[in-house]
């Protein structure tokens, strides 16, 4: 699905970018009604900052059906597309756009990040498409999770969104390599915090092999290490996974 939203970006745009036909002051409105204008679903709205957040509620979006599911990725790469469109021509100083999907019961949530900045790079020719999609950040939760995160808005800054970004791009990495997935079993990593240029991963279980841990630390260095080089947050000092219970698993420097 994010490979086709990145195949809009430069179009989208292209016709955002004339003047500001979403200001500011009714930007929360005037987003409601276009997406429900163009893909005939109600969201809510919200802005924090310079950080936009847009809330979907889908029926089936638990479900086995795979006709169902894959109407729902359809009306979801819609609303997405749709959304990014907004600060592009907005007087709103809006870094980036917060997509969550989840269903009435709060059992399952899908977050997909957009970094504006990213977008209008993309859209100019200062990155290729596979250094964009490689900035694409999707999360998956719970129902032990899903309920608190959707009500927890905030504005979020560069230094979380690239935390989140390194995480993301880790478990879609051992998702996708069938070695990965078997060697380091169904360990989901998850971003915590970012504390004093530090940043904070938790893992959802006790990791006992030694050897999957060694792994997992390399794995985890060279994707900090190449985030914080494509947007230059050399203010990280380093990274620190921790259990459930906040001890602290292994510790990498950063040197950027």
């Amino acid at each position: 699905m994010l490979k086709k939203i990145v195949c809009f970006l430069l179009s989208i745009f292209i016709l955002s970018s004339c003047g500001v036909t979403f200001p500011k002051e009714t930007l929360e409105q005037d987003a409601v009604k276009l997406i429900k204008e163009e893909t005939q679903k109600d969201t809510s709205v919200y802005r924090y900052g310079s950080t936009l957040y847009l809330d979907v509620c889908f029926e089936d979006l638990v479900t086995n059906d795979a006709r169902k599911i894959s109407a729902i990725y359809d009306t979801l790469q819609k609303i997405v597309s749709t959304v990014v469109r907004i600060p592009l021509s907005s007087d709103a100083d809006i870094k980036f756009v917060v997509v969550s999907a989840f269903d009435p019961n709060y059992q399952t949530l899908l977050r997909l990040f957009e970094n504006v900045d990213d977008i209008k790079k993309y859209a100019n020719q200062y990155i290729s498409r596979e250094d964009y999609s490689e900035r694409q950040l999707m999360e998956f939760e719970g129902p032990d999770r899903t309920k608190g995160i959707i009500e927890n808005k905030y504005d979020i800054t560069e230094e979380e969104y690239v935390a989140r970004l390194i995480i993301s791009q880790l478990n879609n990495g051992v998702r996708t390599n069938p070695f990965l997935a078997k060697l380091v079993q169904v360990l989901e990593l998850r971003f915590s915090r970012v504390e004093n240029n530090i940043f904070y991963f938790a893992i959802s279980k006790n990791i006992d092999n030694e050897e999957v841990k060694k792994i997992l630390k390399m794995m985890l260095e060279t994707e900090i290490l190449k985030d914080i080089q494509k947007y230059k947050l050399f203010s990280v000092k380093s990274a620190i996974l921790e259990d459930e219970e906040n001890n602290i698993i292994f510790s990498i420097p950063v040197k950027a």
